[in-house]
Protein backbone atom coordinates (compact mmCIF):
# COMPACT_ATOMS: atom_id res chain seq x y z
CA UNK A 1 0.00 0.00 0.00
CA UNK A 2 1.17 3.39 -1.11
CA UNK A 3 1.70 6.33 1.50
CA UNK A 4 0.56 9.30 1.59
CA UNK A 5 3.85 11.23 0.52
CA UNK A 6 4.39 8.53 -2.43
CA UNK A 7 0.38 8.82 -3.51
CA UNK A 8 1.14 12.46 -3.90
CA UNK A 9 4.19 12.05 -5.55
CA UNK A 10 2.78 10.40 -8.38
CA UNK A 11 0.13 12.29 -8.50
CA UNK A 12 2.03 15.43 -9.16
CA UNK A 13 4.66 13.37 -11.40
CA UNK A 14 1.55 12.38 -13.26
CA UNK A 15 0.52 15.85 -13.65
CA UNK A 16 3.51 16.96 -14.70
CA UNK A 17 3.95 14.44 -16.86
CA UNK A 18 0.80 15.07 -18.88
CA UNK A 19 1.24 18.70 -19.30
CA UNK A 20 4.52 18.27 -21.00
CA UNK A 21 3.60 15.71 -23.21
CA UNK A 22 0.93 18.00 -24.21
CA UNK A 23 2.21 21.55 -24.33
CA UNK A 24 5.20 19.86 -26.36
CA UNK A 25 3.04 18.69 -28.71
CA UNK A 26 0.28 21.80 -29.01
CA UNK A 27 2.29 25.14 -27.64
CA UNK A 28 1.94 26.54 -31.07
CA UNK A 29 -1.70 27.34 -30.31
CA UNK A 30 -1.29 28.59 -27.29
CA UNK A 31 1.95 30.38 -27.70
CA UNK A 32 2.99 33.88 -29.30
CA UNK A 33 5.89 34.32 -32.02
CA UNK A 34 8.37 35.05 -29.06
CA UNK A 35 11.59 32.67 -29.29
CA UNK A 36 11.54 30.95 -25.86
CA UNK A 37 7.87 31.69 -24.82
CA UNK A 38 6.76 28.20 -25.10
CA UNK A 39 9.67 27.02 -22.91
CA UNK A 40 8.93 30.06 -20.63
CA UNK A 41 5.15 29.23 -20.43
CA UNK A 42 6.07 25.54 -19.59
CA UNK A 43 8.84 27.11 -16.46
CA UNK A 44 6.01 29.14 -14.82
CA UNK A 45 3.69 26.02 -14.70
CA UNK A 46 6.22 23.89 -13.77
CA UNK A 47 7.48 26.27 -10.72
CA UNK A 48 3.88 27.29 -9.76
CA UNK A 49 2.79 23.07 -9.20
CA UNK A 50 6.24 22.73 -7.90
CA UNK A 51 5.44 24.92 -4.95
CA UNK A 52 1.74 23.69 -4.76
CA UNK A 53 2.97 20.21 -4.44
CA UNK A 54 6.05 21.17 -1.64
CA UNK A 55 3.09 22.60 0.76
CA UNK A 56 0.86 19.87 -0.13
CA UNK A 57 3.66 17.92 1.57
CA UNK A 58 4.41 20.66 4.51
CA UNK A 59 1.03 20.19 5.32
CA UNK A 60 0.39 16.08 5.00
CA UNK A 61 4.02 15.17 6.17
CA UNK A 62 4.13 17.62 9.10
CA UNK A 63 7.90 18.08 8.52
CA UNK A 64 9.08 21.52 9.14
CA UNK A 65 11.31 22.43 5.69
CA UNK A 66 9.70 25.79 5.23
CA UNK A 67 13.11 27.17 3.29
CA UNK A 68 13.12 23.71 1.12
CA UNK A 69 9.48 24.22 0.35
CA UNK A 70 10.39 28.54 -0.76
CA UNK A 71 13.66 27.69 -2.39
CA UNK A 72 13.68 24.29 -3.81
CA UNK A 73 11.37 24.65 -7.10
CA UNK A 74 13.55 27.56 -8.39
CA UNK A 75 16.80 25.70 -7.04
CA UNK A 76 15.94 22.95 -9.55
CA UNK A 77 14.40 24.76 -12.33
CA UNK A 78 18.28 26.13 -12.38
CA UNK A 79 19.38 22.82 -12.36
CA UNK A 80 17.23 21.35 -14.74
CA UNK A 81 18.03 23.97 -17.13
CA UNK A 82 21.36 23.85 -16.83
CA UNK A 83 20.91 19.63 -17.25
CA UNK A 84 18.76 20.43 -20.54
CA UNK A 85 21.46 22.60 -21.98
CA UNK A 86 23.97 19.29 -21.73
CA UNK A 87 21.89 16.99 -22.92
CA UNK A 88 21.03 19.31 -25.84
CA UNK A 89 24.83 19.81 -26.34
CA UNK A 90 25.90 15.93 -25.88
CA UNK A 91 23.07 14.96 -27.75
CA UNK A 92 23.83 17.62 -30.89
CA UNK A 93 20.31 18.09 -30.95
CA UNK A 94 19.39 21.30 -32.78
CA UNK A 95 17.00 22.42 -29.54
CA UNK A 96 13.89 23.24 -31.31
CA UNK A 97 11.02 23.83 -28.86
CA UNK A 98 9.56 20.55 -28.78
CA UNK A 99 12.69 19.19 -27.84
CA UNK A 100 13.37 21.83 -24.93
CA UNK A 101 10.31 21.29 -23.23
CA UNK A 102 10.58 17.69 -23.22
CA UNK A 103 13.89 17.36 -22.10
CA UNK A 104 13.15 20.16 -19.65
CA UNK A 105 9.72 18.77 -18.07
CA UNK A 106 11.06 15.37 -17.68
CA UNK A 107 14.10 16.24 -15.98
CA UNK A 108 12.50 18.54 -13.91
CA UNK A 109 9.88 16.15 -12.63
CA UNK A 110 11.58 13.63 -11.59
CA UNK A 111 14.01 16.46 -9.95
CA UNK A 112 11.21 17.54 -8.07
CA UNK A 113 9.20 13.76 -7.43
CA UNK A 114 12.38 12.82 -5.90
CA UNK A 115 13.40 15.90 -3.93
CA UNK A 116 10.17 15.34 -2.34
CA UNK A 117 10.34 12.14 -1.74
CA UNK A 118 13.68 12.07 -0.49
CA UNK A 119 13.89 15.15 1.89
CA UNK A 120 9.68 14.75 3.12
CA UNK A 121 10.61 11.30 4.12
CA UNK A 122 9.94 9.85 7.71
Amino acid sequence: MLSRLQSISIFYAAALLLFTFYWAHYYPTYSGHTKGEELFTALVVFVFLTFFYFLVLQLTVERNNWALALFLPLINAIVTFLITVVVLWLGSLDGNPKEDILIFGVTYTLLSATAGLVLWNK
